[in-house]
């Protein structure tokens, strides 16, 4: 090998030495930097699973305390009104945060001692101005339902055995329009289901003097089977009717006896009673509506299981009541001619 051949060989080795460092200095130096992508993207993923599983808590957080729970009004307020604050600005917050309140929840009590229950996004609500809406307009003798003036609802009365003897034709010149007839009733304590004893009489007067009719039966019933029980009842009665109002099953807690059997069944039990009743109701052509108090819809039956069906609300105090209401009993305590006890009075608004 000459000179020239040597020079050329020792350059070449050269080279490929040198190329193959650079070549492993370069891939040492990527493999960090993937190492360090890895790293990363580790600590991302665990500050991503931690700040997710700190928003599951806040949210179960939230929604448990805001269930059922009292409304404590000082830490509302100064938790968002500067201490020094102009008294008229404390109101003006404070007055919005209950609007709000009610839109958002149904407030058993009085606040600021109240419990809030969140109202259901699964049923109608209504859009009543229950002070505003409802009342006695010259020249008549009985609430009804207006809206800018005009009369949207009727005026009724609901009856039983215990108003005695009724002239119809005279309860017809009042102004009354619809009548809710009572069919019968189950026993609070025995459970034998019982019929009403001026039934025939109330609702055939009634018909013949022109009054939009219904039927009620008030309920004793403990579970699925004995609503059906009820409903079947009332279907035998109404056959032959021609009525133009629901068919309603009538659900209250007794307070004249603790005993009642139905005092203290649950929640469940109870909204299966009336969920078996109107689905027979239903199942027969006929319209079936559940009455009851504010507190009876909230606290003892599952709202979301009877919300399609029409509801009769009994408020003798301007109602806080935010579901869709077709029939409104504002009154235990009326006076009709025709009538010689006291009587409940309705507005029909459906």
């Amino acid at each position: 090998m000459n000179d020239i051949d040597r020079e050329d060989t020792f350059f070449d080795e050269y080279d490929h030495r040198n190329g193959y460092r650079e070549d492993r200095r370069r891939y040492e130096r990527n493999d960090r930097r993937r190492t360090v992508r890895r790293q990363i993207a580790m600590l991302w993923g665990f500050f991503g699973l931690i700040v997710i599983g700190t928003i599951a808590a806040l949210v179960y957080g939230y929604k448990l305390k805001h269930k059922a729970t009292p409304l404590n009004t000082s830490e509302i307020v100064n938790s968002q009104i500067p201490f020094d604050a102009d008294r008229s600005v404390r109101d003006a917050i404070e007055e919005n945060y209950i609007r709000y309140l009610n839109m958002a929840y149904i407030l058993i009590g009085k606040y600021p001692d109240c419990e809030l229950i969140k109202i259901s996004a699964n049923v109608e609500r209504n859009d009543y101005k229950w002070s505003e809406d409802f009342y006695v307009a010259e020249g008549k003798l009985y609430y009804n339902y207006y809206k800018d003036g005009e009369a949207l609802g009727k005026p009724g009365i609901d009856v039983s055995e215990f108003q005695k003897q009724i002239d119809w034709e005279r309860v017809r010149a009042t102004g009354m329009q619809t009548a809710m007839i009572r069919v019968g009733y189950r026993g609070y304590g025995s459970g034998k289901i019982n019929a009403d004893a001026l039934y025939e009489q109330n609702i055939n007067g009634a018909i013949e003097v022109g009054m939009e009719t219904g039927i009620y039966f008030f309920s004793s019933a403990i579970n699925r089977e004995e609503g059906i029980e009820e409903a079947n009842y009332c279907l035998e009665k109404v056959a032959g009717k021609d009525i133009k109002l629901p068919i309603v099953i009538d659900t209250e807690y007794v307070y004249e006896d603790d005993s009642a059997r139905t005092n203290n069944i649950s929640v469940e039990d109870r909204t299966a009673a009336v969920v078996g009743f109107c689905e027979t109701i239903e199942a027969a052509g006929y319209t079936p509506m559940i009455y009851a108090s504010r507190d009876q819809f909230i606290r003892y039956l599952d709202i979301d299981q009877i919300g399609k069906w029409q509801f009769w609300l009994a408020a003798y105090d301007t109602p806080v009541f935010p579901y869709h209401t077709e029939g409104y009993q504002y009154s235990p305590y009326g006076l009709v001619d025709g009538i010689e006890t006291q009587v409940d009075l309705n507005v029909w608004m459906k």
